[in-house]
């Protein structure tokens, strides 16, 4: 059975940063939006007993920091949220929009698990990250940034016969047209 080989995967990741952009940025705009509000209430609630001119100042910092952390964190959670499609279901858009789908490295369907495994290890590095952050075991982070280089380069591993990422030889998966799994 074919494998999909490295630039159809490319095609697809392309895909995929327009979709997650656009995704994430609508996010970001919500968030942002929220943020604004937020930041402005707090800067307003801090020099209430100011005068007006300082508490105006107080608000409109707030507000423009309200809609910097919106706008970062609408970004992170977009990005994150939209990757956890491929988790789920063994494709992403730009993989579902091109007909490609996970499958088992002897070219089966794959099943949830496989699915969450091969996610877990190809996003290693966010896995990290978010374990650093919730934890505050900051170690996590340079090891987390250390996987996301050697998972990048490892990608480069799909321009060989077998036609695997790093990712899909350590969850023994591989990227087949989607009619063509069994």
């Amino acid at each position: 059975m074919k494998r999909i080989g490295f630039l159809p995967r490319l095609g697809a990741a392309v895909i995929d940063w327009i979709f997650a952009g656009i995704f994430a940025g609508v996010l970001a705009a919500i968030f942002g939006v929220f943020g604004l509000g937020a930041g402005s209430a707090i800067g307003l609630a801090v020099e209430e007993i100011a005068e007006i001119e300082s508490a105006l100042e107080a608000a409109g910092l707030g507000a423009g920091i309200g809609a910097i952390v919106g706008l970062i964190s609408g970004y992170v959670i977009g990005y994150f949220l939209y990757s956890l499609i491929e988790a789920f279901t063994g494709a992403s858009p730009g993989k579902m929009v091109l007909g490609y789908k996970v499958g088992n490295e002897d070219g089966s369907a794959g099943d949830l698990s496989l699915y969450l495994k091969r996610w877990a290890i190809k996003n290693a590095s966010s896995v990290f990250s978010i374990l650093a952050l919730l934890t505050g075991l900051v170690f996590l982070e340079p090891i987390g940034s250390l996987i996301g280089v050697v998972m990048f380069f490892g990608c480069f591993l799909a321009l060989t016969d077998q036609c695997q990422a790093l990712h899909d030889k350590i969850a023994k998966t591989a990227i087949y047209n989607n009619q063509d799994l069994t």
